[in-house]
């Protein structure tokens, strides 16, 4: 996993600074006519991965230890529905549409 991150972080670096890159990390500066461009380099990093690339060890089952632990029963205390709320909500609100009604005047 190191050497994959290791050749993007040169290859990004390849990408955004080539000429930096070539600079510093190409063999085949004295050769311009070649025209490699730094990508022998990456060619060689590329290379070096694959071979370095072991594949994961398989884990059997055989190798996996399970268990199993008893949990704790926690018995909750049983909601008694039929008993009243002791906080109630008292509507002192009231509309007599009769007080409203004005009575024309009696001749």
């Amino acid at each position: 996993m190191i050497s994959n991150l290791r050749f993007s972080s040169m290859y990004v670096y390849y990408s955004l600074d080539r000429e930096g890159f070539i600079e510093q990390l190409c063999e085949n500066k004295d050769k311009p006519e070649l025209n490699c461009n730094g990508k022998c380099m990456l060619m060689q990093m590329l290379r070096a991965q694959a071979e370095d690339d072991e594949p994961l060890p398989v884990i059997g089952w055989e190798e996996v230890l399970v268990f199993f632990m008893e949990l704790p029963s926690y018995n909750l205390p049983s909601s008694n529905e039929n008993e009243t709320n002791p906080f109630y909500y008292t509507d002192f609100y009231s509309y007599h549409f009769s007080d409203t009604l004005i009575k024309p005047p009696m001749v």
